[in-house]
């Protein structure tokens, strides 16, 4: 009867211990299928972020394409149509950028004229979409996929039109962007083995695929499931799905390129499961394992009271468990660190709830990063906007004032000119012909302001005898220097080479800096005009024995109506906007323009202007 009883206890407590260990049974299934849903949306939130580095490394592409196309189109060669030029410059310009497999221009009929890659026959492009399209729209086109006529490479490839002075279409600069740069991307974005990345067109055609098992470009891709939720969305998803070898994938897609490009292609990428699972598994495999030892030894040692120990470790487990699933991401199992089985599951679901809290809060500061950066481009297209009008204003007021300031100014040279005006009449009409003047220089001085902040100021360069300019300039401002009994002085060189300038610019530029000079230099002082060749330049320098500049004036000369504070008192009165339109004028040239002073040593005007190319001296 006692080893009735006794064997009825110890079935009840085995059963009691084995009652206890299936709550723990349960808990590491939950917490695996858990942690599988989790590892589900990790794997795919991985691969959509490489589908968006995909497709934001392409849009960088993009502008660098639209650089190199619209930059090529000014040459001259191109402008010129001059095959052989063209062909040597392209060809030099391919080795230089590997990111495409081809540069070349095509005619206004479509036909190619010239290419950095060899042509050996008449090639005619004037199907293609970036040729229609930049022909059409006379700007920046982006085309759809292909496989070339002239590389045999699959591209995509942009055009730029080139328009003669009166708008008419000469021809069209492409580029074609070799596909294979994905294959590099991909390479380095460290996908997990067996991890495929693949770029489809439109119509389900591969255009590149990494890693390439066969000669998979140009045909269909061979997940048709893939492809046609591809095709439905249109936009971001996902999907699961086999892939050709059979083995089951987690696939993410997005198009390849902003909304601007979107809809020619997509890019998708698929990750196996076994590999997205691998670890999971082993841990269910690991905790199942663990679990059954301990129910083992919880058989063995029942009457040691483990079973209470084992179920009160199991109950925080799964409160923490539920209060996350609640949202609540911060809470943690609160159990001491240890060797034991539960110890170890409990350090787990630490590990997995403190990855959770970082992920959540990554994606809050990305979402507050994303709503501060759409703030800063709404305040600068505001400011863009703001400027726009208040160029737009400038203008228009400066040209309504012009008018009537002319007429004044005329008629004042009119009663001028009478000699029976004299006294305080003369004397009255004098200072109203002066302040016009000084009104209508400022008007002319906002006007440049504004074409040249609209971007509307162009140059008519030719060749230019800088020596007989600068005398030309002197000679009309002698009277300004008599009058104050002013020394000029020219250290001119034996031989000044031709520069490349626009005349009438290089005339304004010696007008600003010589009378600048002529205002803030005393009576009888003296101003040097000096010029030299130097390094493919023609430096001039304009000086002045003047009352000079403080470092803190310097800082601030080339600012819109900054003037000096302490200014010579017979100095005339100044714009400010002098020498801003100077420096505009002398960068524009492709010079620079510099300047050294110091309070009572006068100053030193510097800037330089291209020599002629082929000009001696």
């Amino acid at each position: 009867m006692a080893r009735v009883s006794l064997a009825s206890l110890r079935t009840r407590l085995l059963l009691l211990v084995l009652l206890a260990a299936l709550p723990a049974l349960v808990l590491t299934l939950s917490t695996n299928l858990e942690e599988r849903q989790l590892r589900k949306a990790l794997v795919h939130e991985d691969a959509m972020r490489l589908s968006r580095l995909v497709s934001a490394d392409y849009e960088r592409l993009i502008e660098e394409a639209r650089q190199l196309v619209v930059s090529l189109a000014r040459l001259p060669a191109v402008r010129e149509r001059h095959r052989t030029a063209c062909h040597a410059l392209f060809t030099e310009l391919l080795t230089q950028h590997a990111s495409y497999a081809n540069l070349g221009v095509i005619d206004a009929e479509g036909q190619v004229l010239c290419s950095a890659l060899p042509l050996t026959d008449q090639v005619s492009l004037d199907d293609r979409v970036y040729f229609r399209r930049a022909v059409e729209t006379r700007d920046f086109a982006v085309g759809e996929y292909q496989v070339g006529r002239i590389t045999r490479k699959a591209t995509v490839n942009f055009g730029y039109p080139v328009l003669d002075d009166a708008g008419q279409l000469r021809a069209v600069v492409f580029a074609a962007l070799d596909l294979a740069w994905l294959k590099a991307l991909a390479s380095q974005a460290g996908l997990p083995p067996g991890a495929m990345l693949t770029v489809i067109d439109r119509h389900g055609t591969i255009l590149a695929r990494y890693p390439d098992e066969g000669t998979w470009m140009g045909q269909r891709m061979p997940e048709p499931l893939v492809v046609q939720a591809m095709l439905a969305h249109q936009g971001n998803g996902t999907i699961d799905a086999p892939g050709t070898d059979g083995i089951p994938r987690l696939f993410s897609f997005a198009p390849f390129g902003s909304a601007v490009h979107s809809a020619n292609a997509y890019v998708s990428v698929g990750i196996p499961a076994a590999v997205a699972f691998a670890g999971i598994n082993q841990r269910l495999a690991r905790n199942m394992a663990t679990l059954g030892l301990v129910a083992g030894l919880a058989l063995v040692a029942a009457w040691l009271g483990g079973n209470l120990c084992i179920v009160r470790q199991i109950q925080t487990l799964v409160g923490a468990t539920q209060r996350v699933a609640a949202g609540e991401l911060g809470v943690r199992s609160g159990l001491p660190q240890g060797q034991g089985e539960l110890h170890q599951l409990a350090s787990a679901f630490d590990q997995m709830a403190a990855s959770l809290d970082q992920a959540h809060a990554r994606r809050r500061l990305e979402e507050e990063l994303r709503r501060k950066n759409s703030q800063l481009e709404q305040q600068n297209l505001a400011m863009q906007e703001a400027n726009r009008l208040k160029t737009e204003f400038v203008s228009m007021v400066s040209h309504e004032l012009r008018t009537p300031l002319t007429s004044i100014h005329g008629y004042a040279d009119l009663l001028l000119e009478d000699q029976q005006i004299t006294g305080p009449e003369r004397e009255s009409l004098t200072i109203v012909k002066k302040n016009a003047d000084r009104l209508l220089g400022l008007i002319n001085d906002l006007l440049d302001l504004s074409r040249i902040e609209a971007g509307r100021v162009d140059l008519h360069c030719t060749s230019v005898d800088l020596a007989q300019l600068i005398a030309e300039v002197a000679g009309a401002l002698r009277p300004l220097l008599d009058a104050k009994r002013q020394r000029l002085r020219f250290d001119l060189g034996e031989a000044l080479p031709a520069v490349w300038a626009d005349p009438d610019r290089v005339t304004q530029i010696l007008m600003n800096l010589i009378s600048n000079a002529h205002k803030y230099t005393w009576i009888e002082g003296s101003i040097t005009v000096a010029a030299r060749r130097e390094d493919g330049c023609v430096r001039v320098d304009v000086s002045d024995t003047g009352i000079g500049l403080s470092p803190e004036e310097q800082a601030h000369l080339f600012t819109q109506f900054f003037r000096a504070h302490d200014r010579s008192p017979h100095a005339g009165g100044g714009t400010g906007l002098g020498l801003v339109i100077t420096r505009v004028l002398v960068e524009l040239h492709g010079g620079r323009i510099t300047v050294s002073s110091a309070p009572g040593q006068g100053a030193t005007f510097r800037f330089t202007l291209p020599v002629l190319a082929g000009a001696g001296g």
